[in-house]
């Protein structure tokens, strides 16, 4: 489980890795920055958990953008050495909208199915908490957490990432993103929990995605 209140600059990373058309504008350099800016306010306030100011946004979208040029130029020589992966498919989001105090009851609840050996993680953010879990997890989930009228959304693969101490988890995700981007598959949402990246995507891209970043791996 992680409590997820991204920085700013970790926002944009997430955000612009899950959108192709904007990570798409971002690579052709076509794009406006004070534009993007105000168009992923709202999502960036979100995972940060407090208001932002738009010149911070641009900052933000300009350093990811040097990132992706840096890490192009240094990917023969830095692939994700060393790095270990993990593909899961049939694998289900669940979005529970709830406020502070509802997330603490469904957190304990999700422990508790955790305990039980059912496989599910979590991510709270401000005002939702974030389940992966598969179809075996489906139904308990669902008993446990109906009153909060879970959102699920299907047909998607999780990319499980586990760098060595020393690896900068944040700076790879410039990397990660362009290779995948690259070979036509785009992000649906990334999380981060201490070494582990995950990395959820469409499951008719899952062995294509998997193939591409193993390749960095050798």
């Amino acid at each position: 489980m992680s409590r997820n209140r991204h920085t700013v600059q970790d926002a944009v990373r997430v955000i612009i890795a899950r959108d192709p058309y904007l990570y798409r504008g971002l690579r052709m350099k076509v794009i406006n920055y004070s534009a993007a800016a105000r168009y992923i306010r709202g999502e960036v306030e979100n995972l940060a958990g407090d208001e932002v100011d738009t010149n911070t946004i641009v900052t933000a979208i300009m350093r990811f953008s040097r990132e992706a040029q840096q890490q192009r130029a240094r990917e023969r020589t830095l692939p994700l050495s060393g790095s270990r992966l993990n593909l899961v498919t049939d694998v289900k989001e669940l979005t529970v909208r709830a406020s502070s105090r509802d997330q603490v009851d469904i957190i304990e609840q999700l422990l508790e199915l955790q305990r039980s050996g059912l496989r599910i993680k979590f991510h709270q953010f401000p005002g939702s908490i974030k389940i992966i879990t598969t179809s075996d997890g489906i139904t308990d989930i669902m008993q446990s957490l109906w009153q909060y009228e879970p959102e699920i959304e299907e047909g998607y693969a999780e990319l499980n990432i586990t760098v060595l101490g020393g690896n900068d988890r944040m700076d790879r995700i410039a990397l990660l993103t362009d290779l995948l981007f690259r070979n036509g598959v785009h992000m649906v949402d990334a999380f981060f929990t201490g070494d582990e990246m995950s990395l959820i995507i469409r499951e008719e891209d899952a062995s294509k995605a998997f193939e591409v970043l193993r390749s960095q791996t050798r």
